[in-house]
């Protein structure tokens, strides 16, 4: 959804301009001097060699007649037989460009320009030698002081001036072109210069300004292109937080065009930061069907389904991914998932697959609950222990629950120790203390008979 970050590659359509007007009609205005009969005749004699693309010999040709004259004059009253007159330099600058020689046609223009500053044609040639040059805000200034010089105001000098200065990442001055455009030719304006328009605002960081200009392209737009500018729309929808917008215009399409993948997509996100589950889940499910999932999109459904309480859809999935690529994460999430199934024991043997020795805190917490409700207290003890080794904001609570643990295997000491680590942390001190002191009435009630039984004194973690 980066709508600019191919346009310098698509925008090569100003390579295709070159103005070559008919011999003796240099601009679409009276030329500044007459053409005098000796630059009519090498003008007449260069035409032939022009057509059968032999540049170099037209250059030449022009060259040598220039030579004649001597130095070039500052005025056209000092060279008489036009050896330097603008028609001249004009035509020797077309040769270059038209052989690729780029900074040479520039420099005969500029003289052509010196002599006749309504050269209308020579401001569009300058313009193309800057752009192929790769010197775009020159080429934008070009056309812009072609459309002012030329007496039939065409909106296309505007539009290559516009698209010239966006090129040159100028976009205040080619959003100021576009402007130009709109107010003086509002009814030219083609679909494809308000695609150029688009990109110039979203440069500027205008995406507000461009939103109206991007419903037109959808509603003008069919096939591909709608689609094209369909996705920019709601990405700018979602870009700008018009969550209202983004949400409806994804509902629409994926309506319109139900088996396009990128709108069910889409809709799953929009659902998502809207903290809409169970719609997003339902988008991305529908998505999944219409594409193969990438790893992310696998994990995210995953997660979905594991946080609306359905596991029986989310460990299959978990299963896959770790399958491709272990991760910590999934891991834990996957056996997460066996327990809400009620299979403690498929998710210690998931764990156990996959990384036994774990010395990750999360997962020995988790081991150490699923050892807890299966009975098999040992393992919990071993469990929670290993993990209160690592530092950590844990390491309370694992003491604590180790100290059940051990309580459990009637293992009195160890449990009195685990409980003191526990009474060392702020947030387990009440919880360890009332153990401690429990452990304490059941040692009286080894003597005394009439105190509650052990079993009854054991916190349930």
């Amino acid at each position: 959804m980066a709508p600019f970050r191919d346009f310098k590659r698509r925008a090569g359509f100003l390579l295709i301009l070159f103005f070559t007007p008919a011999l003796g009609i240099a601009s679409e205005k009276e030329s500044a001097t007459p053409l005098p009969l000796a630059a009519q005749l090498v003008l007449s004699k260069v035409q032939p060699m022009i057509a059968a693309k032999e540049y170099q010999r037209a250059i030449e040709t022009l060259r040598v007649f220039q030579a004649h004259g001597g130095p070039a004059s500052d005025s056209d009253e000092k060279d008489p037989k036009g050896y330097h007159h603008a028609e001249i330099e004009f035509c020797l600058g077309n040769c270059y460009l038209m052989g690729r020689q780029y900074a040479a046609a520039a420099e005969a223009y500029q003289r052509a320009l010196a002599r006749d500053a309504s050269h209308t044609y020579a401001w569009l040639n300058l313009a193309n030698a800057h752009y192929e040059s790769n010197h775009h805000a020159d080429a934008g200034r070009c056309f812009g002081k072609a459309y002012e010089t030329s007496t039939e105001k065409k909106p296309e000098y505007l539009y290559y001036s516009a698209v010239a200065y966006l090129m040159a990442e100028d976009y205040r001055q080619s959003i100021d072109e576009f402007d130009q455009l709109l107010t003086l030719h509002p009814d030219s304006i083609k679909p494809g210069w308000k695609e150029h328009m688009v990109h110039a605002l979203l440069a500027a960081d205008q995406p507000r300004r461009a939103l109206p200009f991007i419903r037109e392209l959808v509603r003008i737009y069919d096939g591909d292109k709608q689609i094209q500018w369909q996705e920019i729309l709601l990405h700018q929808y979602m870009q700008l937080d018009m969550q209202r917008d983004a949400l409806n215009l994804a509902q629409t399409l994926t309506r319109q065009t139900p088996t396009l993948a990128k709108w069910w997509k889409a809709l799953a996100h929009i659902q998502l930061n809207a903290e809409h589950y169970e719609a997003a889940l339902m988008a991305l499910t529908i998505y999944s069907f219409l594409t193969p999932l990438s790893m992310d999109e696998r994990k995210l459904l995953a997660d979905l389904n594991l946080q609306l309480n359905i596991p029986v859809k989310a460990a299959p999935l978990y299963e896959a991914c770790l399958k491709e690529k272990p991760d910590k994460r999934m891991l834990q999430q996957l056996a997460v998932a066996y327990r809400q199934l009620g299979k403690p024991e498929t998710a210690i043997a998931a764990i156990d697959a996959v990384d036994p020795d774990s010395d990750d805190v999360d997962i020995l917490l988790l081991k150490g609950e699923l050892y807890y409700s299966l009975e098999q207290f040992e393992r919990a003890v071993e469990a929670y222990k290993k993990a209160a080794r690592n530092k950590g904001r844990h390491v309370g609570r694992a003491w604590l629950m180790a100290g059940y643990a051990a309580w459990q295997l009637n293992d009195i000491a160890a449990s009195k120790d685990a409980f003191t680590e526990a009474a060392k942390h702020r947030q387990q001190i009440e919880a360890a203390n009332k153990a401690l002191k429990q452990l304490a009435m059941l040692s009286v009630s080894d003597t005394h008979p009439h105190h509650p039984a052990k079993h009854d004194l054991i916190q349930q973690p």
